[in-house]
């Protein structure tokens, strides 16, 4: 369970090992501007409750010799800035969530078959529904699955990795299947409406996700999610030339669809959590 962050590794790391004395285990991540990330490991109610209270406690006074005799007891008073520092140039790229990586398989799945098969025949099978295929439901969410070249799922699958695993590590398995699902099914819909059953892709879901962890980035100030204004403002930016036709063909039902969904889904997670 994430708990806060601190800027300077050195106060995290002193917590950590006061709580180790407690026999109390938490560690410590790092999100992408560096910050110490603090995780309790367990999700025991009382566990929380009492690493909460010594939490504030702590922040009052984190200079009280028992937090500094703590790291000499558990022998890391010197060791948490070498991990620091050798961890800030290896990030986990391999640490994503379950969902995260069964989805960045499958997608690479259906790609080596669609390119064996021929770019267009997997849409025979797991394409948008047309006439004789609207009871098969799958149809509705797999177009979602599918990409055309290299360009397309290399581009599509690093964002969702990159925003896919920082919300399923971060906020959940769960939320991030509901955020996949909405984003999926609802962009999927717009553009065969509008565009025709012939489309594929997963850049509906990852605009989905762009807006999620923009907006409640900027919202939930205690969260570890970000996603840069720039970033977000160049999202904005590709969605609007695709629009005027800059790009050539692309799925910009999708996109905005995808968009106005992470958007409303994060401003719901956010209602809840100040109601």
């Amino acid at each position: 369970m994430y708990l806060m962050s601190f800027k300077q590794a050195q106060y995290a790391q002193t917590f950590v090992d006061y709580m180790k004395t407690k026999g109390i285990a938490m560690h410590i991540e790092l999100d992408i501007e560096g910050n110490s990330q603090l995780f309790i490991d367990s999700e025991d109610e009382q566990t929380i409750a009492l690493v909460k209270t010594e939490l504030i406690s702590y922040l009052k006074n984190p200079f009280d010799p028992q937090y500094s005799n703590a790291s000499w007891q558990v022998g890391s008073h010197f060791k948490e800035k070498q991990s620091i520092r050798l961890n800030l140039g290896l990030p986990k790229i391999i640490s994503a969530g379950k969902l995260t990586t069964s989805i960045t398989l499958i997608c690479i799945l259906v790609f080596v078959l669609s390119t064996i098969m021929g770019p267009y025949q997997i849409l025979d099978y797991i394409g948008y529904p047309t006439v004789g295929h609207f009871y098969e439901i799958w149809r509705y969410f797999t177009p979602a699955l599918i990409h055309f070249s290299v360009i397309h799922i290399v581009s599509n699958l690093m964002w969702w990795w990159y925003l896919g695993g920082m919300i399923e590590k971060n906020r959940g398995t769960f939320k991030l299947l509901e955020l996949l699902l909405f984003a999926g099914i609802l962009s999927n819909y717009a553009t065969g409406i509008i565009s025709g059953p012939s489309f594929g892709g997963l850049s509906g879901v990852v605009y989905a996700l762009m807006g999620y962890v923009w907006l409640y980035g900027e919202k939930v100030k205690s969260s570890p999610m970000r996603f840069d204004r720039t970033m977000m403002f160049f999202a904005l930016i590709w969605l609007v030339a695709g629009y005027l036709g800059w790009l050539g063909s692309i799925a910009n039902t999708a996109h905005l669809i995808g968009l106005i969904i992470g958007l409303l889904l994060a401003a719901k997670d956010i209602w809840f959590i100040k109601k």
